[in-house]
Parts: structure tokens; C-alpha cells; sequence
């Protein structure tokens, strides 16, 4: 990983997703009366201790995890070893962590890990990292990794989370259907709404998105104006500078967004669907683009008809002036797996983290979920479907024009949360652009100003 936050060319192999799906969820669970304790490398684990493991059974589904259990399972005879799942986190999860009574080990979709961080609710994992690859003799967890995982889930330099994905996010069509109507992907955002109106005259939906989830239409709008402004907008929303939200390029974008709403090329209703309510809607081609990360597949199941065709594509740019390339995505290593403080077998939870990063584990994860995992050669000889071409196609050509995400979504849940209502009220029209422009700069400007809340920078 480079210093500016780029993935490097040759650091991102194949295909995969980026992040989970579903709506974050805060958490505001009481600090622990003491510092979070850090693992230690080769600490022996109680094997009569019981164990469990809490799954997001959202994008990715729980079939996956079947192995690393059974494994630890065979590890750990005497141990009960439980797997709960759910995609509610904060509601199922926090009552939990405020009566000292967490799960072993999470897999996060929600749960504000900033903040369990800063209140010493997190396991310090780092020495996992140094620990004995569970199937690949000789070699060390860190060892086996693509690079960029073990740097990445770090706050203040502790790592707290470990990733297990790997892949971009980008807008989804069906190639097939492109194919079919002679249309082809723009990109530049005038040009994409040339083709809306194209696509509208052939009685199909141009868009459609997980309206009930806005933020997976903030995400390539955020990217439609970094590609016009360049890299310093997200070092200035990253850093809640002054003024950072009010940049022309953002609220340009959010007029061009808006527009899919004002001219009709939304999906009917489409501000008021699920994620998997819009997704279906899509793979029955229904609509032509839809915002999504590298999960969509998985998700979508037996939904999708064999001869979709799905195909990932960078988010458009802005114009022919933008300040950078087109091929420019969010992506690299993503998930994130906690491990928290006040478990009661925490050196469980790291063990069966041992397990999941096993190659073994990692291979049947990419089989299952047709997703890259962050081990090593783990995805080899695994056939791939179009969608999976279609990402590493993404990746190749993005070149180091690739970066993790928009920070302030990581860092900042209840700012991230109001984003969330902004994008709903300027695709609802119920503000302008430049009226969403100010209210998200004044959540920003709130952010700064809280003393409560902890403060990092780009």
C-alpha cells in the first residue's frame, strides 16, 4: 500500500468485492473499565471454553463460515462452539456489549467501531498477524496476506479489525442487455444522462438503487465528484476542513443525481425499495444501472438469470475536465472482523480468526461467495463468472488509481448516518443540491466541533 492510501497495480490481484451491504448501524456500548487487552501471539486457548462466533448474514450469506467452525470444532472437541447470525447489529449486539456479554468473535456490518475502539471495547489484534499461518508451514499470517490487509482496520496505528475481502465497488449492467439496444457505457456524467433518455424512450428504467439504503447512491456520487475535484476533496471531507462539503464539484454531482430523480430515471419507487427488493428489480432487467459493491452476485443468488451477464463498470466521471481518470474506484481490502475486549473467551476468537485467514478457509469463501478473499493464491483455479471478470477488469485498469474508501464513513458514524438522510432528501427532492451541500457541511462542522467525538486525519 502506498503512503497516499493507493493500492499499488500489482498489490490487487483478481476480481472480488469491496464492503458489505445493509444499513450501518451505530453503537454506543459503555467504556471498558480497563484497557483493551492485546493478543498474544501463540497464547494458549482454553479448549473447554465455548465459543461463539456472530455472523452478518447479509451480502455474503453464512454458508462460509461452516468450515472454520467445524475446524476449530475439531481443534476443541470439548468446546461448545455456537454461530449466531442477524443484520440488525446494533439492536442484537449492543444490549450485549453494555452487560459485558459480546460474542467471541463479529463479523461487523454496523457496529460503530470507531467508537468501541476509543472506549476500549476492542481487542488489540496486532499479534495475530505474527502468529503461525494455520495450513501454510513456515509462514506467518502476515505472511500470507495481499498487501494493504494487514495495514488496513488500524485506529491510531492498533489493529483492531481484520479484513476478508478484497475487491471494488462500481455500478452494475447487464451485458447482454447493453449488447441487445447497441448502448454504451458512458463516461462522463452528460453523457450518461444522454443515455438515460435513450434508455427511457426503450420503455426500461435507466436506474434504480437500495433507496431504503441511500448510501449506496452516495457512494458514486461522492466518486462522480472526486474524479472532477481530484484527490484533495477526500483529504478535506476526511479532515472535516471548512467549506469541504460546499466544493462545487460536490454539489455539481448532486445535480446530475438528482436529475436521475427530476427526469424520470429512477425506477418507479425506487426511493423506497430495499437493497434486495431493487436488486431483483435489476436482475430482471427492469433497470439498466445499479450502485453496487462486489457482493451483488452472492446476493442475488438464483435471482439472477444465468444469462445476466453481470458486468462491474467504474463510476462516471463528472466531464472531460476531470482532474481524475475515469478508471478511478474505491476498493481493496474490506469486512471486518472484531474481536471484542469483554468476550469470555477472546483467545477463541482469535483462533478461529487463525482458521478463517487459513488458505483452506479462504478458498472456500471465494467458492461460496464468488468473492476474493485477502489470502494469498487463495482464489486460484477457481473458475470465475463474468461479474468476477468484470471486477478484476476494474481493478487492472484502475491501476493505483484505487483507494479504500471515503474515511469519514469509517471514522464518523453519526455523520455518516445523516449523509444518509441528506442523500435521501436530495433524491426525494425534497432539498437542491446546494441545500443538501449545506446541510451536510453543518453535520460536518457538528462532527468537528463535538468534543465527544473522537478525531482522526488523512
Amino acid at each position: 500500500m502506498s503512503t497516499d492510501g493507493k493500492v499499488e497495480r500489482r498489490t490487487l490481484l483478481r476480481l472480488a468485492l469491496a464492503v458489505p451491504a445493509a444499513g450501518a448501524l451505530a453503537s454506543c456500548a459503555k467504556p471498558a473499565s480497563k484497557a483493551a487487552p492485546a493478543a498474544q501471539a501463540g497464547s494458549k486457548v482454553d479448549g473447554a471454553k465455548a465459543l461463539e462466533f456472530f455472523n452478518f448474514d447479509g451480502g455474503y450469506g453464512k454458508a462460509w463460515t461452516q468450515l472454520p467452525l467445524d475446524l476449530y470444532r475439531q481443534e476443541f472437541p470439548k468446546a461448545d462452539v455456537k454461530l449466531t447470525s442477524g443484520q440488525k447489529l446494533q439492536q442484537q449486539l449492543q444490549p450485549r456489549f453494555i452487560q459485558g456479554d459480546p460474542p467471541d468473535l463479529i463479523e461487523n456490518v454496523g457496529l460503530d467501531a470507531a467508537a468501541l475502539a476509543s472506549q476500549k471495547q476492542l481487542m488489540d489484534i496486532g499479534a495475530l498477524l505474527d502468529m503461525d499461518a494455520y495450513d501454510q508451514p513456515g509462514l506467518k499470517v502476515k505472511d500470507t496476506l495481499l498487501p494493504g490487509v494487514a495495514e488496513a482496520g488500524r485506529y491510531d496505528g492498533v489493529k483492531y479489525e481484520m479484513p476478508y475481502v478484497f475487491g471494488v465497488a462500481g455500478i452494475w449492467y447487464s451485458q447482454p442487455l447493453m449488447d441487445k439496444h447497441g448502448w454504451t457505457y458512458p463516461k462522463h456524467w452528460d453523457e450518461m444522462l444522454a443515455l438515460c433518455a435513450e434508455i427511457k424512450k426503450a420503455g426500461i428504467a435507466p436506474w434504480t438503487y437500495q433507496g431504503k439504503f441511500p448510501g449506496y447512491l452516495t457512494s458514486p456520487m461522492l466518486m462522480t465528484a472526486y474524479k472532477a475535484a481530484g484527490p484533495d476533496l477526500k483529504k478535506k471531507i476526511d479532515n472535516l476542513e471548512p467549506n469541504a462539503w460546499r466544493d462545487p464539484a460536490l454539489i455539481a454531482a448532486a445535480e446530475g443525481y438528482q436529475e436521475l430523480a427530476s427526469k424520470g430515471y429512477l425506477l418507479e419507487g425506487s426511493q423506497a425499495l430495499s437493497h434486495t427488493q431493487s436488486q431483483t428489480y435489476w436482475a430482471q432487467s427492469k433497470a439498466v444501472f445499479i450502485p453496487c459493491g462486489g457482493w451483488l452476485e452472492n446476493e442475488l443468488g438464483a435471482i439472477a438469470p444465468k444469462d445476466l451477464g453481470m458486468t462491474m463498470v467504474p463510476v462516471p466521471g463528472l466531464s472531460s475536465a476531470d482532474k481524475a481518470p475515469f478508471e478511478t474506484v474505491t476498493g481493496g481490502p474490506g469486512g471486518a472482523l472484531i474481536v471484542p475486549a469483554q468476550a469470555k473467551n477472546p483467545q477463541g476468537g482469535i483462533e478461529l480468526l487463525r482458521i478463517i485467514t487459513s488458505k483452506k478457509c479462504m478458498r472456500n469463501f471465494t467458492e461460496l461467495t464468488k468473492s476474493l478473499s485477502v489470502v494469498k493464491g487463495a482464489s486460484d483455479g477457481v473458475a470465475l463468472s463474468s461479474a468476477n471478470k468484470s471486477m478484476q477488469k476494474v481493478i487492472d485498469e484502475a491501476g493505483t488509481n484505487i483507494f479504500l474508501d471515503w474515511s469519514f464513513r469509517l471514522w464518523y458514524k453519526k455523520l455518516l448516518d445523516n449523509s444518509d438522510k441528506a442523500m435521501a432528501a436530495l433524491m426525494n427532492r425534497e432539498v437542491t443540491p446546494d441545500e443538501w451541500s449545506k446541510r451536510m457541511q453543518k453535520f460536518a462542522d457538528e462532527t468537528a466541533k463535538d468534543p465527544s467525538i473522537k478525531k482522526f486525519h488523512a
